[in-house]
């Protein structure tokens, strides 16, 4: 289903077609203002609204969803989230470097090129 359009109100399409005959030259702004039952320096204001929201109207869009608006508390989640994987990354390396190292004591060990406590062996 398609999008459902704010429909113009009958005030606001006499304004835009007040100021398309001011614009192609059929009437004056003076002759506008009058119809529309306001001053001139009124009217001009109203044509200027108008025909900017027509330009931006038209203006090319970047195509696809519009950014999101940065939420602080998610950032400073998404911060701290990192962080921890840091640390855990970290922590996991560290645990590899232990399990190295007991594995090289245990090879020289069993290779007669250090002494320490034997295994025990389990029953």
């Amino acid at each position: 289903m398609g999008r459902k359009r704010k429909s113009l109100t009958g005030k606001a399409v006499n304004k835009m077609e007040l100021v398309f005959l001011v614009c192609t030259g059929q009437l004056t702004a003076r002759e506008a203002a009058r119809r529309l039952g306001i001053s001139p320096k009124t009217y001009y204001g109203w044509e200027k609204r108008i025909l900017e929201a027509s330009a931006k109207a038209v203006e090319n869009k970047p195509s696809g969803r519009p950014g999101s608006i940065p939420d602080p508390e998610k950032e400073d989640l998404k911060a701290q989230n990192r962080e921890l994987q840091r640390r855990v990354t970290e922590m996991e390396m560290q645990l590899k470097v232990k399990d190295v190292q007991l594995e090289w004591r245990e090879t020289l060990r069993q290779a007669g090129l250090i002494r320490g406590p034997e295994k025990k062996k389990e029953q």
